[in-house]
Formats: structure tokens, C-alpha cells, sequence
């Protein structure tokens, strides 16, 4: 809310109401008072709306940007550790299917593997992500109903496994998830399977998981080269720079297999 937009409207309103006041006392001008009195108050009004629309669509771009920072400087790292060829993205089911497992027209846009892509860009980016199926109803009646609840998000330890395979499939030099990992289970378990790979990721598991898997170095899962954390201190406000490492630093931090002592000190260990 405005609040010179809102006073313009009460004023508008305030002058609207003597206005009519005085056009019922037979006063000439009351009309025109009123009249031009309503006219404020909707402006006012109008304006006010306008600002509210305004507001979000900066605080939507803002929250964009920051998805994609984290995505981007978690993927630079990982093309200056590996100078990868091939990537494989792990990446949410909801970017490429429906509700009912069916292939979208059109993929939906993602800050996130925008953000990978334009790291990675001259090498082959493959997403990989969950496949699911949920069989439609027969009649027309029925395929007016909403499909049962799928959370796309949820990644069970099945679905993971399906995923490690196609990610052997692909044969790709780093592999980067900007998903998350199986709900049941731990990390190391996960990355267990990915033997042989290097890795990075936005974090979503706890710091004695990540530290564990950090130390391993490769010997018993997948090599953990860089994590993306929020920072304990964390700034959530209206403004964002304009300076990408800057705008970063406001919220997240890098953790590498070089510096995730120091960097962990610094995070909650969320996403």
C-alpha cells in the first residue's frame, strides 16, 4: 500500500461527501465538488492498485533472480572444477510433464536451470527428472475432475533409482541437482549410488550429512564438489544489487570440498 495514494483517496472521498452535503443544501458548486471529489478518490484508488501490482511483479523478479544466482554460480564453479562437456541437471518432473505424467507443449521456464544452461552454454545439458503416469478417467464427466494429488517435489528412494540410471545412461562429467535428493534416507546413501561421478547441488540436507559426504572426497559415493547454502543471516528484503556475487552473498554461500569447514560456519544448512 501507497500511503500518499491512500490519502489522496480519503481526500478524494472526504471532498466527494461535503460536496454531496452541499448539493443537497442547494449550494451551486456542491455537484462539482462531489463530482470532482469521486474523481480523486477513484484515482487515488486506481493508483494505489497500480503500485500493489507493481510491487509484486518486482518482488516476483527479485525472488527469480535469486533462484537464478543460486543455479549460476553454483554451475560456474562446477565448469571451472571439471571444464565438463556433458552435464546431466536433475531437475523437477513439473518443468516437463503434466499432472498426469503426459509431455508438456512447451517446457516451463526455470531461474534454476536457466541458470545451469547459461554456465554450461556450448556443452550438452541433459535434464533428467522423475517420470510418473496417472491414467485419466474414461468419461468426459469424469475428465473435468482434477487428477489426484502428485507432488512433484516428493522424490521417493525408487525414484531416485530410476534417476541414477539414466544419469548412467548419459555418461555426463558432472552432474548438477537443483532438485532434491530421496525423502526416506540419507545423503551419503544417495550419493552412494552415484560412485565414480562428481556433484553439485542446492542444498537440502543437513550439515553432518554434507560434512560427511564432503570428507569422503569420492571414495565411497559421488565426489561433492560444490553446495549452495542460505546463510544464517540471511537478507530477505525489497531490493536485490545489481552486482551478481554481491546479490548472492546476500542470502546464500558457496560451499566447496576446498573451503566447507569455513563455508558451513556461515549457513543453516537449508536451502
Amino acid at each position: 500500500m501507497d500511503l500518499k495514494w491512500i490519502l489522496v483517496m480519503v481526500v478524494g472521498f472526504i471532498a466527494a461527501m461535503v460536496g454531496m452535503n452541499k448539493q443537497k443544501a442547494g449550494v451551486a458548486w456542491g455537484q462539482i465538488l462531489a463530482i470532482v471529489g469521486a474523481l480523486v478518490a477513484v484515482a487515488g484508488a486506481a493508483m494505489n492498485l497500480t503500485g500493489f501490482f507493481r510491487a509484486g511483479t518486482q518482488s516476483r523478479e527479485r525472488e527469480a533472480r535469486y533462484m537464478y544466482l543460486q543455479s549460476r554460480l553454483l554451475a560456474d564453479q562446477l565448469k571451472k572444477d571439471t571444464n565438463a562437456k556433458k552435464v546431466v541437471v536433475i531437475c523437477d518432473s513439473s518443468l516437463f510433464l503434466d499432472e498426469w505424467g503426459d509431455p508438456l507443449d512447451k517446457p516451463r521456464e526455470s531461474p534454476w536451470l536457466d541458470g545451469v544452461k547459461d554456465a554450461f552454454k556450448g556443452a550438452e545439458v541433459i535434464p533428467v527428472y522423475k517420470k510418473f503416469k496417472i491414467k485419466k478417467p474414461a468419461n468426459e464427466q469424469a475428465g473435468m475432475m482434477m487428477p489426484p494429488p502428485m507432488a512433484f517435489g516428493m522424490m521417493s528412494g525408487a525414484d531416485w533409482k530410476k534417476i541414477v540410471d539414466e544419469v548412467k545412461k548419459a555418461k555426463p562429467d558432472v552432474i548438477v541437482n537443483i532438485h532434491t535428493f530421496p525423502q526416506e534416507g540419507k545423503l551419503p546413501a544417495a550419493l552412494a549410488l552415484l560412485k565414480g561421478y562428481k556433484i553439485g547441488f542446492l542444498n537440502s540436507c543437513s550439515n553432518d550429512e554434507l560434512r560427511f559426504a564432503f570428507k569422503d572426497g569420492g571414495k565411497a559415493m559421488a565426489e561433492v564438489l560444490a553446495v549452495v547454502m542460505t546463510k544464517s543471516d540471511a537478507v530477505y528484503d525489497e531490493t536485490i544489487p545489481s552486482n551478481d556475487k554481491k546479490a548472492f552473498a546476500r542470502r546464500f554461500v558457496l560451499v566447496t570440498k576446498d573451503n566447507y569447514e569455513a563455508g558451513m560456519k556461515e549457513a543453516n544448512g537449508g536451502r
